[in-house]
């Protein structure tokens, strides 16, 4: 059963029976779709921070948006106010709706735990970028 047979669905067809709209769906499932993502998680990643608060003893976290690739936990980051960079880290943890995940990708809301960075380094629009 092909993608255009599950959307619709129903049982695959005679290919006599479909319009040309279908057939064009049918082949380009056939020779073009990949259900796997495409995102390289190694490649560039951006985080717009919305907010920020300190964790007595572990570090400072950034609720925000991953506007652009994804994030890990374990991965070195640069925090940039317009093209300045005000400081370097590392994402310690990751939590999105109050559930502890080991990354988080594009268009996601998340918090950043953030080592050895102080609260006062990190304001509002600053980027959090992959190195």
């Amino acid at each position: 059963m092909g993608l255009l047979d599950k959307l619709l669905g129903r049982k695959p067809m005679d290919d006599g029976f479909i319009t040309d709209d279908e057939k064009e769906l049918r082949d380009y499932e056939t020779n073009e779709y990949a259900p796997e993502s495409r995102l390289d998680e190694n490649a560039y990643a951006e985080f717009i921070v919305n907010d920020t608060f300190s964790i007595s003893g572990r570090g400072t976290v950034v609720v925000g948006t991953v506007t652009e690739g994804v994030f890990r936990v374990g991965d070195s980051v640069r925090l940039m106010r317009g093209e300045d960079v005000t400081a370097s880290s590392v994402i310690t943890g990751i939590e999105q709706f109050r559930k502890t995940v080991d990354s988080v990708a594009e268009g996601a809301d998340a918090g950043l735990l953030l080592k050895d960075v102080e609260r006062g380094q990190v304001k509002r629009n600053d980027l959090i970028k992959k190195v």
